[in-house]
């Protein structure tokens, strides 16, 4: 490795101090483990209060009853499925996450190169670099010739950061540029990278207001299941029933408050949604991640990656006084003359078709440190007179070697092309030839080369979706506040030039939070700042998305509600993104969206048809409990009742198309819908099933349970329409349907039998029609006034 500048003249570790080393556990080594092994997940899923009291009940019916009655207990084992299979499907993608994918390290020991896998690398090794080579631990430069890294992964800058004698490269950076020779400082966890890797390695579900709506309703059951159900055990007892009757009556009232399927049927269209998504390219790694975008108010995009590829073009080549062959020959030579190009070189030489064969004297390769690279040159070509020398740099650089009055104007020409593009280098020639690393005294502008990245062709539509819905997107990058703002203000970003340096901001300050609300644009953020922009987003009450693709990115993916990631994001970040974008196609951002808002309100309506259950069936054990009567169903009658007004309604209606933009207050629309019409329920029901049995006393008990059933299936129906309000052509299908079933179910003997179902006399018949009538004509007019008010 010729021209390098070095401080260090090691051979590298003897193979006595590697295995000292390894025996002492200073290997490139860590602890490969999420939050929770499969037992506990397991266990978490499994031994749940609802699971226990579920499994208690069919194991009394199954012990006192018939098993028709312990139908109730197949939602407990599928609902239990989906949760331990939802999690492993997650504990997976956690367990094989990864940052360095080098796979081979070259290594000097006792004076020889190895090549060795990346767990292999000890303590002390010293480490050979070339272009192309992922960093795979944190180490010092001892020798260096032109080292070139990007570290856009670690810290957002899409710009290659030059690397001197002494200066640190970080595990998870890569070699663009030239060559290194380093000695390793840290290794496994010492290494800055683990730090964000054991983070997202942290099991961390997604938002949901959905899913917390439902705990909700579930703890609230919980709470109130224990004395309901010892109080309709105690009323059961004292009635005149034998005491396995008693037992079942029992257990009917208490399988009824249980809302077991709700849960069931939320996952259920959150997986559909997942499998539709599936089919274009988005990859959703977990089930309320659908519902979450859908809500989401600000979106926090990441420069690199998300609005542009990462990949840099030439905006223009804006010539200063230089015919525009000569300056397009003096680049192509420059370019072509350069063993090592940087990305900048590559670029320009791409775009340039001009291959001049100039012949080269004296060359000066490119340095972070000088800013600028040339070549003096023997033979010109077609041009003899023009100047020997040219060099392409850095514009504040080179035109320190320029008179005051052109220094001026060419500097307004680049911060204005600054400004639109992003980044400006300037071509200058001199007659005096190069002859060390200096510039030449007098330097002449040829011409100014603007670079700007390239912009994702689906942006533009994607961000103009977001300002329809009003989701404000916020821009925040590793890169600097006027390359990042320079993006923004060319998608036409609202608000793009609010932009701000985070490297001088307090991000602890009281201010900072209304700070992040007014900026647009964040420039030279680091991952801690990142986070704590989405922290103060969300104290200040927003919902918060955040795209990336860099390992610096994590914390803030980790902490907003929903994390994407883009394609070209490192295997880490895609790990802990809940949507993987895997085309990259920024565009598909508005189908989730409109995914997750047909989710929300399909569960709304669903939640509704579950939560009007749980009401009224608590009024039925609280009014039998203290009324001290037979309870008016066996557990076979809730399980019809469940299937023909709530099961197979929900699952249907979750098929729903809608696409209105998703509120806050979910449990709130949901308990002011369904606590009237479970109170409704309950008053039609038990005064169908009293009318059968005391006033006229022609039902037998059976009977007086068939009049109840009927009741509350019937009413079920004018709920579940209102529900589907404005009903279309599928909705009065789908009803249809189900009253054809229960008609069935009263008139086909075997299935009338398996449900214990007794066709009551006349008058009963009739006094359930007349009490169910006036019901839903007392229900229907003043839910026809509410909606009018």
């Amino acid at each position: 490795m010729s021209a390098m500048t070095t401080t260090d003249g090691s051979f590298g570790l003897t193979g006595d101090e590697v295995e000292r080393r390894i025996r002492d556990g200073r290997t490139n080594t860590v602890p490969d483990r999420t939050s929770r092994s499969l037992g506990e997940i397991i266990r978490s899923n499994l031994l749940t209060r609802f699971n226990f009291i579920i499994t208690v009940l069919a194991a009394v019916v199954l012990t006192v009853g018939e098993p028709a009655d312990a139908l109730f207990a197949f939602v407990m084992v599928i609902n239990t499925a989906v949760g331990v299979v939802q999690e492993l499907r997650a504990k997976n993608t956690l367990d094989r996450l990864r940052v360095l994918i080098a796979p081979v390290v070259n290594v000097r020991r006792d004076g020889h190169v190895l090549g060795v896998d990346p767990e292999a690398v000890v303590d002390g090794d010293v480490i050979l670099l070339a272009p192309g080579d992922q960093v795979a631990v944190d180490a010092r430069v001892v020798e260096n010739s032109g080292l070139e890294v990007d570290e856009s992964a670690l810290t957002g800058e899409a710009d290659p950061v030059g690397k001197l004698v002494g200066d640190t490269v970080w595990s998870g950076s890569a070699v663009t540029a030239g060559e290194a020779v380093v000695v390793t400082e840290a290794v496994g966890t010492a290494t800055w990278i683990h730090a964000l890797v054991t983070q997202a390695k942290e099991y961390a579900p997604a938002t949901s207001e959905l899913r917390s709506g439902v705990d909700q309703i579930l703890r609230l059951v919980g709470w109130v299941i224990a004395p309901l159900g010892a109080l309709l055990a105690w009323s059961q007892f004292r009635s005149d029933q034998s005491r396995d009757d008693a037992i079942i009556s029992a257990v009917a009232g208490v399988v009824g408050l249980v809302p077991q399927g709700l849960v069931l049927l939320v996952s259920m269209a959150l997986a559909v949604a997942v499998i539709r998504l599936a089919r274009d390219h988005v990859v959703v790694q977990e089930l309320h991640a659908v519902e979450g975008l859908a809500r989401i108010d600000v979106f926090c995009v990441d420069k690199t990656g998300t609005l542009t590829t990462g990949a840099m073009e030439v905006a223009s080549i804006e010539t200063i006084e230089t015919d525009t062959s000569i300056v397009a020959a003096a680049l192509a030579a420059i370019a072509g003359n350069e063993p090592n190009p940087t990305a900048t070189l590559r670029v320009i030489e791409e775009h340039l078709d001009a291959r001049p064969g100039w012949s080269t004297g004296v060359r000066v390769p490119f340095s972070s440190t000088r800013k600028w690279s040339g070549s003096t040159f023997t033979e010109t070509g077609e041009w003899p007179d023009i100047d020997p020398t040219w060099v392409l740099g850095a514009p504040e650089v080179l035109l320190e070697r320029v008179g005051p009055d052109t220094r001026r104007s060419v500097m307004a020409d680049v911060e204005a092309a600054a400004e639109q593009a992003g980044r400006v280098v300037l071509l200058a020639s001199a007659s005096t030839p190069l002859t060390d690393d200096s510039l030449p005294d007098r330097l002449v502008p040829a011409a100014l080369i603007v670079l700007s990245e390239q912009v994702r062709p689906d942006v533009d539509e994607t961000l103009a979706y977001f300002r329809r819905q009003g989701v404000t997107v916020k821009v925040i990058s590793g890169d600097s506040a006027t390359t990042a703002g320079a993006i923004a203000t060319r998608l036409g970003l609202p608000g793009a030039e609010r932009r701000i340096d985070m490297r001088d901001v307090d991000d602890a300050g009281p201010q900072f939070t209304a700070l992040v609300e007014d900026t647009t644009v964040f420039g030279r953020v680091r991952p801690d700042q990142k986070r704590a922009i989405v922290d103060a987003l969300q104290r200040s009450g927003h919902n918060v998305a955040m795209t990336g693709d860099g390992v610096n990115d994590i914390p803030a993916l980790k902490r907003a509600d929903i994390g994407v990631a883009v394609d070209t994001a490192t295997p880490a970040t895609k790990a802990i993104s809940q949507l993987v974008l895997l085309d990259g196609r920024f565009d598909r951002m508005p189908h989730v969206v409109a995914e997750g808002r047909r989710v929300i309100a399909n569960m709304e309506r669903v939640s509704k048809l579950f939560v009007t259950k749980t009401v009224y069936a608590a009024l039925f054990v609280l009014v039998i409990g203290l009324s001290g009567s037979v309870y008016p169903f066996l557990p076979r009658h809730i399980s019809l009742v469940s299937e023909l007004t709530i099961g197979i309604p929900a699952f249907m209606l979750s098929f729903r198309a809608a696409d209105a933009a998703s509120r806050p207050g979910y449990l709130r629309r949901v308990t002011r819908f369904a606590a009237p019409a479970g109170v409704a329920a309950s008053v039609v029901t038990l005064s169908a099933y009293w009318l059968a049995r005391d006033p006229i006393g022609t039902a037998s008990l059976d009977e007086a349970r068939t009049a109840s059933t009927i009741a509350l299936v019937v009413f079920g129906f004018w709920v579940l329409f209102e529900l589907m309000h404005p009903a279309d052509r599928l909705d009065l299908s789908l009803l249809v349907v189900l009253v054809a079933a229960f008609v069935v179910s009263l008139a086909v003997g075997p299935i009338r039998d398996f449900y214990r179902l007794d066709w009551p006399p006349v008058e009963v018949l009739a006094s359930t029609a007349l009490t169910v009538g006036v019901g839903i004509v007392i229900a229907q007019t003043a839910t026809t006034l509410l909606r009018r008010r």
